[in-house]
């Protein structure tokens, strides 16, 4: 046998004499895996949190307000003071509701359209029986009206849901007051009996029906 093949293979065991510390002291230098659902997560993570929260809380105590009953207590209570009157001037506001209502018709002047609506200057049922001026706002009017030697033929519409019991009063007390009429202030509350007594008539009146019915309500409204 050669001396070659006398040396011993390099992949043939060799005595190893290092302890079992030294052997497996690369497994000690690791560090332990995680256990699942402990990971920690990232930095700003928790930055996001932490200044979401604090922005919230200053939002709250900024703009939350008072927290108390004094909102209840304020809008219960009776009012410690006497609440001032205010005089409403009766024909000013007439005058208002006349131009937003009845100028377009009877014209600035309350001289009406020649053959379509009546003047209201010096007119018996605006002077002298306001009544039936009522019952015209509140139902309408249409039909042939002969005034002083002329002719109207038109129609007026009825304003009873546009305007209320004080307005018809006021509208009526202007134009007794206008146009070089003279007469007296109507009372809101003769306007809303007028109202209930005519409750149930619907449509609007023609020139002989509307004397009927001021001449039915006459006595109802004198008592």
């Amino acid at each position: 046998m050669t001396e070659d093949n006398k040396k011993t293979p390099e992949f043939q065991d060799r005595e190893d004499n290092r302890s079992m510390q030294e052997i497996h002291s690369a497994a000690f230098r690791e560090s332990p895996l995680p256990e699942e659902g402990n990971e920690r997560g990232p930095i700003w993570m928790y930055a996001v949190i932490i200044l979401t929260f604090a922005f919230g809380f200053f939002y709250i105590g900024r703009y939350l307000g008072e927290v108390s009953d004094r909102a209840h207590v304020l809008f219960t209570a009776p009012p410690t003071e006497a609440v001032e009157e205010i005089e409403v001037d009766l024909i000013a506001e007439g005058q208002r509701i006349y131009g937003r209502v009845c100028q377009a018709c009877h014209q600035a002047n309350g001289q009406g359209i020649a053959g379509v609506f009546p003047t209201l200057a010096g007119t018996e049922w605006v002077v002298e029986q306001p009544d039936k001026s009522v019952l015209m706002i509140l139902n309408g009017l249409q039909g042939e009206l002969v005034r002083e030697r002329a002719t109207y033929n038109g129609v007026m519409p009825p304003f009873a849901r546009q305007l209320d019991d004080f307005e018809i009063a006021a509208v009526v007390s202007y134009i007794r007051n206008a146009f070089g009429n003279e007469g007296s202030e109507i009372d809101p509350d003769r306007v809303a009996r007028i109202r209930e007594l005519t409750a149930d008539i619907s449509g609007a009146y023609n020139p002989q029906t509307i004397v009927e019915t001021a001449a039915r309500i006459g006595a109802e409204l004198a008592e």
